[in-house]
């Protein structure tokens, strides 16, 4: 009990935190985290908006797909978030969000660039994964594929939102943080590039001075 409680709780205080970042508005998106002494997640439900989760709304679902009884509906991506828990057992958290300016670049059929020291250090890479074959949201048919890959720990959905993953609802939450940051530092750079007449700049190759000292 008090490993849910807990669970619960954590993810309560992340999802207020993405809410006051303004990361996610009205009832879009989901996040959930993995119990830790059961098979199970707790995952906010469909309709629930981030700065309204309680201990009440939140549902707890089991790894088959088993939802405890709950007067809620299910999450709208719960099928992702299932998948990604059961591929890879260092997913211990998922935060995805509809955060403006990653979406935009998205939308815009854009992969956001790890041009920061900070994004190369923390995340690698960021794939563009497209729409679904129907040409609706994606799901855990596009999704998992990619995050098959265990180097990949945030993705960004064409024109949907941003998937992070983590060992904790903070780390996962963090990645989405870094990557609506980064989509912003990128919109800025490019505008700063056009406005000057310039078409490319230098990118960082390695995320830390270690890293750079060790390759030299």
């Amino acid at each position: 009990m008090n490993d849910l409680r807990e669970k619960q709780d954590a993810l309560i205080a992340t999802a207020k935190r993405c809410f006051d970042l303004r990361l996610q508005t009205n009832a879009g998106g989901n996040l959930s985290v993995r119990l830790d002494h059961a098979d199970a997640i707790v995952i906010k439900p469909s309709g629930v908006g981030f700065n309204e989760c309680t201990r009440d709304n939140l549902q707890l679902v089991h790894l088959d797909g088993t939802i405890e009884s709950s007067p809620y509906k299910p999450s709208k991506d719960l099928g992702f978030h299932l998948d990604l828990y059961r591929i890879r057992n260092d997913i211990r958290a998922v935060v995805h969000c509809h955060s403006p300016w990653a979406t935009g670049y998205a939308s815009a059929g854009l992969e956001i660039p790890c041009l920061t020291v900070q994004t190369i250090e923390k995340i690698g890479r960021m794939p563009l994964i497209p729409l679904s074959a129907q040409g609706g949201p994606q799901t855990e048919e596009d999704i998992s594929p990619v995050f098959r890959d265990p180097r990949v720990v945030a993705a960004v959905l064409a024109n949907h939102g941003t998937i992070g993953v983590g060992t904790s609802l903070m780390k996962a939450q963090y990645l989405a943080e870094i990557i609506e940051e980064t989509a912003q530092i990128a919109y800025v750079r490019d505008t700063l590039l056009a406005a000057h007449g310039r078409t490319a700049a230098d990118l960082p190759q390695y995320g830390t001075a270690a890293e750079a000292k060790a390759a030299s």
